[in-house]
């Protein structure tokens, strides 16, 4: 029971100290403007379009020895939007009065009536209050262009564009020809490839007929001997490097006859050919046209004379009688 009561006695102390400070603080008094402030509003005209600005006067008259107009940090539009503020001010000496007028530029946003709320304009006084002037709300109502306008036309129909059939029948050939494309790729990649082994033809054969194609040119009748020693012995060369397996195309005649005579290969003729065909390619000997034809037959020959001959059976020949067979022994 002690407890109880010091508990309750504590808190009477305190709810009278925090009386005694509230009481101290100064209070921020709001009045409204009942005889001090006289406000009046001046509306807009009597309707108007989407878009069109329209003014509101706020007007006020005020002792300004006693008061001091607050300029609102924002209004409030309503329906609209503020564009402009402009305050201007009227003193009347006789009445010790001022008429403080804030025009406030407006644009409508409602299609149908656009509405301006009550604003609330402060004053402080010389005493530290606030006094707090309110103005009426405005209706503006809006006026449709459409409603009452006569020349107007019905909208026309949305132009839709012609179909461009060059471009769309382009579109489908580039897509049939991608098609065709890839079906014959397709093909292609799982085809089977047969390859047809290749004829190679003897190294004397080759030889043989390019001797004879030269013989039919005739160089040495109008005199062009280098070309047709050079002929002949490019044939010989190529030849010789197909047969004996030895470069014979970029040698000289020493190099060729050496690089033959290591490999203990002998060939008939061949270095009398070259030494001839050099002097009349590089020491501008000028040969006879019957020697020269008969470089031909040379070549010919050593072609012929070094190509190996391969022995055929004779299928007239009568073929060897089989070996008698063993008697078997017999088992007893």
């Amino acid at each position: 029971m002690t407890t109880m009561k010091y508990m309750r006695a504590l808190a009477a102390i305190a709810a009278i100290f925090l009386a005694t400070v509230v009481a101290t603080v100064p209070a921020v008094r709001l009045k409204t403007a009942v005889s001090e402030v006289t406000t009046r509003t001046e509306t807009a005209p009597d309707s108007l379009t989407i878009g069109q600005r329209f003014h509101i006067k706020y007007h006020f008259v005020f002792n300004p020895d006693s008061l001091r107009p607050l300029t609102p940090k924002k209004l409030n539009p309503g329906t609209c939007r503020t564009m402009a503020v402009a305050y201007t001010e009227t003193r009347n000496d006789k009445d010790k009065q001022v008429e403080r007028i804030a025009d406030v530029t407006f644009i409508p946003l409602s299609i149908d009536s656009s509405v301006v709320p009550a604003n609330k304009f402060d004053f402080l006084a010389a005493n530290g209050d606030t006094i707090r002037a309110w103005t009426d709300d405005v209706r503006v109502p809006i006026k449709r262009i459409a409603a009452d306008a006569k020349d107007l036309n019905p909208l026309k129909e949305q132009w839709k564009a012609p179909i461009n059939y060059w471009l769309w029948g382009g579109i489908a050939l580039a897509v049939l020809a991608a098609v065709a494309a890839l079906v014959w790729w397709i093909r292609k990649k799982r085809r089977t490839v047969v390859e047809t082994p290749a004829i190679v033809l003897p190294p004397e054969v080759i030889a043989l007929a390019e001797l004879e194609r030269i013989a039919a040119l005739a160089l040495p009748a109008r005199g062009d001997f280098k070309q047709h020693y050079t002929l002949v012995t490019d044939v010989v060369r190529r030849y010789v490097e197909a047969r004996y397996k030895v470069e014979a195309m970029d040698r000289t005649t020493y190099e060729l006859m050496d690089a033959l005579e290591r490999r203990r290969v002998s060939v008939d003729g061949l270095e009398k050919l070259l030494n001839e065909a050099d002097l009349v390619k590089f020491a501008k000997f000028t040969p006879t046209t019957e020697s020269a034809a008969v470089a031909v037959n040379r070549a010919r020959e050593i072609v012929i004379h070094t190509t190996p001959v391969v022995s055929t059976p004779d299928p007239l020949a009568p073929s060897e009688p089989p070996a008698p067979s063993q008697p078997s022994a017999e088992v007893s």
